[in-house]
């Protein structure tokens, strides 16, 4: 028996013996083989003779070693019982030993070889134990054939039913693991897109509470009336900021909860956005060509991100001035947010407050932003570019997302459920 037909074994001992251990379970069927080969019978043939009972005994130890020898115990059980046949007096049971050789050996091999085995093994038992008897057909050697082809028959069905269990054993075991692999993804997927959503809901206001601090910090005493309106400034992106965290945290715990926005996301609300820049500092220019009112909802949402995020880099990193650009056709739709920084990617040294925001970054496209802009872009398919174009100091950042295309990631949902099917 090879090395898989055991783990089969192992995989399929179900029943009322499961639990017992081998050594027991060996020693029993010996025990039930010594009992029956002893048990006299009405009408057996032939006369007991100590061979014959060295014969019939000596398979019952043989059986113990069965699963370890298959091929020699059913050898050695072929040879006794035909010496058997001569020295013993024959009845049903005497061919015990040999019927469990054969189950054992039609339980490991395939159907082919359980049938020439069994074959192999009827012929020699039956035609000896017609010659000790004086004829073939007699009652007490036709039940000869008839067990081995049943030990055949057997065992060729208990190897099918443990392999058809190990088989759906197996299934489930790969389903098992295949969704514990797709519940990962899944939350590694959440947790970016949480990610994701908690940087551009944070990252304006921030930045403009930064600025507006460094503002109120160098004003304060030669210019109380600037200083007082940076803090109220201040004042109300914390609070929005406050606002936008606490949807978002609603969210995650409840979708069904969550609250309105404070600002419709979606270029619907990109001149809202582009407002609350230019009240902050950036003057924004804003072209939209085409229609944005009925494009799909990812889409939207991440072109509106992406603006977002490019004018708060420009707010943090430029030189006041930005220029948003919005196309729209039929294939896609193309988002562009340029915008000059100086050599040094500081910000103009007479206004503190940007001089300050500046301090507190560490350099242009090193922080999560762009990361995520990119990332988001990926998962509609669409493309994402950036960089110093043209003029050395002009920074260009360029969304390009496909109108209607799925993003990769409901591709491989799609692709791992018909992998479950």
């Amino acid at each position: 028996m090879n090395g898989a037909d055991g783990d089969v074994d192992r995989v399929a001992e179900v029943g009322l013996f499961g639990r017992v251990p081998p050594p027991v379970k060996e020693l029993l069927v010996a025990l039930v083989v010594v009992v029956t080969v002893l048990m006299r019978v009405p009408e057996q043939v032939g006369d007991r003779t100590p061979l014959g009972y060295l014969a019939v005994l000596v398979p019952a130890g043989l059986i113990m070693l069965r699963h370890r020898r298959p091929w020699a115990v059913l050898a050695a059980c072929v040879v006794l019982q035909c010496v058997a046949a001569t020295t013993f007096s024959i009845s049903p049971f005497t061919s015990l030993a040999c019927m469990i050789a054969v189950y054992t050996v039609s339980v490991a091999y395939e159907r082919r070889t359980a049938v020439i085995t069994g074959v192999t093994v009827a012929v020699p038992l039956v035609v000896v134990s017609g010659i000790a008897v004086g004829r073939v057909t007699d009652p007490m050697v036709v039940p000869i054939a008839v067990q081995i082809a049943f030990a055949v028959a057997l065992g060729q069905a208990v190897r099918v039913r443990r392999a058809y269990i190990a088989e759906i054993t197996d299934r489930a075991l790969r389903a098992e693991a295949t969704r514990e692999a797709e519940a990962s993804r899944r939350v590694a997927e959440d947790r970016l897109r949480v990610a994701r959503d908690l940087h551009d809901a944070v990252a304006h206001q921030i930045t403009v509470i930064s600025l507006n601090a460094g503002v109120a910090s160098s004003t304060i005493r030669t210019r109380p009336e600037a200083a007082a309106e940076a803090l109220l400034t201040v004042r109300e992106s914390a609070r929005l900021v406050l606002r936008e965290i606490g949807d978002l945290l609603a969210t995650l715990r409840s979708p069904e909860e969550a609250a309105e926005p404070v600002r419709a996301l979606g270029l619907g609300g990109v001149a809202d956005l582009v407002a609350d820049f230019t009240r902050n500092g950036l003057q924004t220019t804003l072209e939209v060509c085409g229609d944005v009112s009925a494009l799909p909802p990812a889409v939207d949402i991440t072109a509106f991100r992406v603006i977002q995020e490019g004018l708060t880099n420009a707010l943090r990193h430029g030189t006041g001035t930005a220029q948003v650009r919005v196309v729209v056709d039929a294939a896609e739709l193309a988002v562009t947010i340029s915008n000059p920084i100086s050599s040094s990617t500081d910000g103009p040294r007479d206004d503190p407050g940007r001089e300050l925001v500046a301090a507190g970054s560490s350099g242009l496209g090193s922080g999560h932003g762009l990361v995520g802009m990119a990332e988001r872009a990926a998962s509609l398919r669409g493309t994402f570019t950036h960089g110093r174009r043209g003029s050395a100091d002009l920074f260009v950042v360029d969304a390009r997302l496909p109108l209607g295309t799925p993003g990769p990631a409901a591709e491989k949902v799609r692709e791992t459920r018909k992998g479950l099917r």
